[in-house]
């Protein structure tokens, strides 16, 4: 079985002493320069960021409130949520507040159209 070679980040991109990051994410330059994307608040940015580490790389994920909660609070997350919903960056899958789960969650291509 052969192991990936890890290319560490540049020292400015980490923390850490050897650049090598355990997550990371991608975002491809025409959705960053997407007038929809500039066009969204901070804090959905922020949290559409925060979805991608959550995802790692799975088009389907569910983000806790453990996660959120240091940052944003949950009237302003769930605001967030339908911005981004809304724009066409992400879809609800399945709500589960009544069943005190998380929510779950899918990255959608909608914002193309946007």
């Amino acid at each position: 079985m052969s192991r990936r070679k890890r290319t560490p980040f540049q020292p400015w991109e980490t923390r850490n002493a050897d650049g090598i990051e355990k997550r990371y994410i991608r975002m491809g330059v025409t959705q960053l320069s997407a007038e929809v994307m500039r066009k969204l608040s901070p804090a959905a940015f922020k949290i559409y960021v925060y979805m991608k580490i959550e995802s790692s790389g799975c088009k389907q994920f569910t983000f806790p409130h453990s996660k959120y909660c240091s940052f944003m609070s949950k009237p302003t997350f769930f605001k967030v949520v339908t911005e981004l919903e809304n724009q066409g960056f992400i879809d609800v899958i399945q709500r589960n507040r009544n069943l005190r789960r998380s929510n779950i969650y899918a990255f959608s291509e909608r914002w193309k159209s946007n």
